[in-house]
């Protein structure tokens, strides 16, 4: 069933993608590096534009990093650990692992940007091996 919280969280790891590509454009650095940088560029606006418009039908679910980080620092640092753990092994290929670190990240953070991460990194290994 369709939800503006799905919506939210597709368009999050869209964005997560096209950063991921870009990297990939410049250590590639080709004749049109800047030309495929342009278009990724614009590509990405248009996505922020897709989410502003959904946070500004549903502005409960606009994650506030920047807050979620100074309301309880210690809290915040450790999530962040168990966030770039989970990246690695996602990164490594150790699909198992990582899916096993983004659960307890998201059964850690029931709400917030946290859990936004959480749940992409669990999409993301659903669909690989």
């Amino acid at each position: 069933m369709a939800s503006f919280e799905q919506l939210d969280l597709l368009l999050g790891e869209a964005l997560e993608n096209m950063m991921g590509a870009a990297q990939e454009i410049r250590a590639l650095d080709t004749q049109k590096t800047k030309e495929y940088l342009r278009h990724i560029g614009t590509a990405t606006m248009e996505l922020w534009a897709i989410r502003e418009g959904v946070y500004s039908v549903r502005p409960d679910i606009k994650r506030d990093f920047v807050t979620e980080s100074r309301s309880d620092p210690p809290r915040f640092e450790k999530l962040s650990e168990l966030h770039q753990r989970a990246g690695v092994a996602e990164e490594e290929g150790d699909v198992v692992s990582a899916r096993t670190l983004y659960t307890e990240l998201r059964n850690s953070s029931p709400y917030g940007w946290f859990k936004l991460l959480a749940e992409a990194g669990l999409y993301r290994t659903s669909k690989q091996k």
